[in-house]
């Protein structure tokens, strides 16, 4: 069989691709501004060389919608960093309209036009990622096509996961905060890899289990086919699964409460995911299994260590903990500006108009990505955002149910997994707010969005389609007809030949009643 290379462009959008997902999270998840600045330029540089090649429109289409979504955050991100009428931005913003108001009357400026957001600056910052996650999704989507391609982001993702754990570990043992020769504050009681938040770590440990159980999933059905040596078979098997155990115990041994949630999650929207496709719960059982092999593992590995935090919650912990106090108090600075946020990214420079005296500490994040989304961008942005997120669950769940091939259904199973892990712990959390983690989701989702799909449902046909199609039954009515009429015609011609042949039927018919009419004469 001839295998075709991938052209050049689609080859170096794929190196991109692969340093977004596979080398991001190594400079503490990408946190500084220049990292941030390399992870925007490789996805828009991606996206481009794709575009300049004219690769896959199809694909394209099919990631269109979350996309867009997620490109349309970007660009009301940046309309609240411009500045507007007064009236409008009163009628829009109120309580924003107000802060511009008083901050102009204290510094003698006269009034005016005014942006809707209290940063405008950190509103465009955070603007540009938001496009540039958008552009790394659409890119995804093109390559999906390309197996290869698809398979070299994948074994990228799960060994830098292999490495973080390993990475970390080391560390951990030595009880080492020590990240890339600098001191962090933290501690070395928690696994973090190289990040700087183990939340964080958890979050990217969430999406590489998810890939991981798919992986094993479609190599357990491979190797059902016969065929192939008994070898190959076991380790197609045996390798997905080894991985998988390290994934877990990792997890775990992050001491992410919100962490295990969304992997516990993952798992569990996998396992129910492949029972109702196949309308029949024996087909949830690797999901189940899955969940129940990790935690197997941790009573190997160390389960005080991996469950520790969970034992030791109490009830104070988990609802009246200061957690709760920022999350309502987000919550009240969300009622102050409902409709378009205080402007995206400006959750720092708009929690202290709400803080309680209680908390004293300069509050970056609301400790949910759902909250912060929420109270940065208003109800626009979260009526764009649950646009995209429906369209996208409704497409994942027709590819997994009529993907192509064994391998693409299992790429739409690995980013369902990740998209429900990844919900669950970003309602808890602000992993996404990590630009590592918020690029590799996008990666992940537009890969499985581009697959190809045997949809069975009826398409319109096109009109060259139409016509060649109308030529082509009308040849085959002619040739019907003709093969018709020539089938007639030797019928006709057997019957004459019977009629005159004296052994056939109308033959010995014919001779009887000519024997019987010479007897009667006689």
């Amino acid at each position: 069989m001839i295998r075709h290379l991938p052209d050049l462009p689609a080859a170096a959008a794929a190196v991109l691709l692969l340093a977004v997902v596979a080398l991001s999270p190594l400079p503490f998840g990408s946190v500084l501004p220049r990292d941030r600045a390399a992870l925007e330029a490789a996805s828009f540089l991606a996206l481009l060389l794709l575009l300049v090649a004219r690769r896959d429109a199809d694909a394209l289409g099919a990631a269109a919608a979350p996309a867009a979504a997620v490109a349309g955050v970007g660009v009301f991100g940046l309309a609240q960093s411009l500045s507007w009428p007064g009236w409008l931005a009163e009628l829009a913003a109120p309580s924003g309209a107000a802060l511009w108001r008083d901050a102009r009357a204290l510094l003698d400026e006269p009034g005016g036009w005014v942006p809707l957001s209290v940063s405008p600056a950190v509103s465009r910052s955070t603007a540009l990622l938001w496009l540039a996650a958008a552009a790394a999704m659409a890119a995804a989507a093109i390559l999906a096509r390309e197996r290869r391609l698809r398979r070299l982001l994948g074994a990228g993702l799960l060994a830098t996961a292999i490495f973080e754990i390993s990475y970390g570990a080391e560390r951990w043992f030595e009880r080492s905060s020590e990240i890339w020769g600098r001191q962090l504050p933290g501690g070395g009681a928690r696994l973090r890899g190289t990040f700087v938040n183990p939340d964080h770590f958890a979050m990217f440990l969430t999406v590489a289990l998810a890939a991981c159980f798919a992986w094993a999933w479609w190599s357990a059905g491979r190797a059902q086919h016969g065929g192939a040596p008994l070898e190959r078979r076991l380790l197609l098997v045996v390798l997905p699964w080894f991985f998988f155990v390290m994934l877990f115990v990792g997890l775990a041994f992050t001491g992410s409460r919100g962490g295990f949630l969304g992997g516990l999650t993952a798992l569990l929207a996998q396992a129910l995911a492949l029972g109702l496709r196949e309308r029949n719960w024996r087909a949830a059982l690797p999901g189940l299994g899955a969940v129940a092999l990790g935690l197997a593992s941790l009573l190997y590995f160390g389960w005080q260590q991996g469950m520790g935090r969970w034992i030791e919650t109490s009830a104070y912990d988990v609802a009246g903990n200061v957690r709760r106090t920022v999350v309502a108090g987000s919550l009240d600075l969300w009622w102050r500006f409902p409709w378009t946020g205080t402007g995206l990214g400006t959750f720092r420079q708009a929690f202290p108009l709400v803080q309680p005296a209680e908390l004293e500490l300069t509050w970056f994040h609301a400790h949910s990505d759902v909250v912060e989304a929420l109270v940065t961008t208003g109800l626009a942005g979260a009526a764009l955002l649950l646009w995209g997120g429906t369209v996208l669950a409704r497409r994942l769940w027709r590819l997994l149910r009529y993907g192509r091939r064994s391998e693409d259904r299992a790429m739409v199973l690995a980013a369902w997994g990740a998209l429900a892990g990844v919900l669950a712990h970003a309602s808890v959390d602000f992993g996404l707010t990590l630009p590592a983690n918020a690029f590799l989701v996008a990666v992940v989702l537009g890969l499985a969005c581009g697959v190809a799909s045997r949809d069975p449902s009826p398409q319109a046909p096109s009109a060259s389609a139409s016509a060649s199609a109308g030529h082509s039954s009308a040849g085959r009515d002619r040739e019907g007809a003709s093969s018709a009429s020539s089938r007639s015609s030797i019928f006709r011609s057997i019957s004459a030949r019977r009629l005159e042949m004296p052994w056939s039927h109308s033959g010995m018919k014919a001779m009887r009643s000519r024997r019987i009419r010479s007897i009667s004469r006689m």
